[in-house]
């Protein structure tokens, strides 16, 4: 099934930037991850991109699977991000409300302990997990 948001999602995320990333995203959006705070609106959401592509250069993601009926949309997906020599491969589901085409609300679903055994597989990447998960102050 192609549903026009998860064809926007894909895109995005092939060459994602935070820009692309929020212009999926309704003004008043609510980011719903695993152990944070929501995040509150496009600024915020702009902000936290920001922090995260600055902490993992050359996140990218990979589309597997779509399904979704009118303004519910799952995407299943991988995001990749290259570490030296190797690119460490986190599975997620993506659950987005959307209203007026774009994200009004997403929640998404991955193993925590995957991302952790990658960071501390990758020592490198241990600084700016901290940062980004201790001094990202959602709002």
């Amino acid at each position: 099934m192609t549903h026009p948001f998860a064809v926007a999602f894909t895109k995005a995320w092939s060459e994602p930037t935070p820009e692309r990333l929020c212009a999926l995203l309704h003004r008043d959006v609510v980011l719903l991850q695993p152990h944070r705070r929501p995040i509150r609106g496009s600024d915020a959401a702009l902000a936290d991109f920001h922090r995260l592509f600055g902490w993992l250069r050359g996140l990218h993601g990979e589309v597997d699977r779509v399904s979704g009926h009118g303004d519910v949309v799952f995407i299943e997906w991988r995001m990749r991000l290259p570490v030296g020599d190797e690119v460490v491969t986190i599975r997620a589901v993506d659950r987005f409300l959307l209203r007026d085409g774009l994200g009004i609300e997403r929640a998404v679903y991955f193993d925590q302990l995957a991302l952790v055994r990658a960071v501390l597989a990758h020592p490198t990447l241990i600084p700016g997990y901290v940062r980004y998960r201790c001094g990202a102050g959602a709002t």
